[in-house]
């Protein structure tokens, strides 16, 4: 995520963050980075391992899988294309509950 967006947060490289949309949330480590526009999140890859749990009274995936928040549409009818290649999603900073982080 940027570092403008990751500032407004909280957030810090490496920290833990819940990325979420309508479709699911997925726990996973921010990387902040100079090199994205403030409202743009990336990930670079999607994990194999997917791993459903419920934490803090949610439930959330902490395998990585990125793909449990992309659509599984087509990008357009009569054709073979996929469009989980993108989707809004929301970031916050997360850490399970009775866990504090510092001091």
């Amino acid at each position: 995520m940027s570092e403008v967006d990751a500032r407004i947060r909280g957030i810090s490289p490496r920290s833990l963050v819940k990325v979420y949309n309508e479709r699911g949330a997925v726990i996973c480590a921010a990387d902040v980075s100079p090199l994205l526009a403030p409202g743009v999140v990336k990930s670079f890859e999607a994990s194999a391992e997917y791993n459903m749990v419920i934490i803090n009274g949610e439930r959330v995936e902490i395998g990585g899988c990125m793909n449990t928040l992309t659509p599984s549409r087509s990008q357009i009818k009569r054709a073979s294309s996929m469009s989980p290649n993108s989707c809004l999603v929301q970031v916050e900073s997360w850490q399970p509950e009775g866990r504090r982080v510092g001091p």
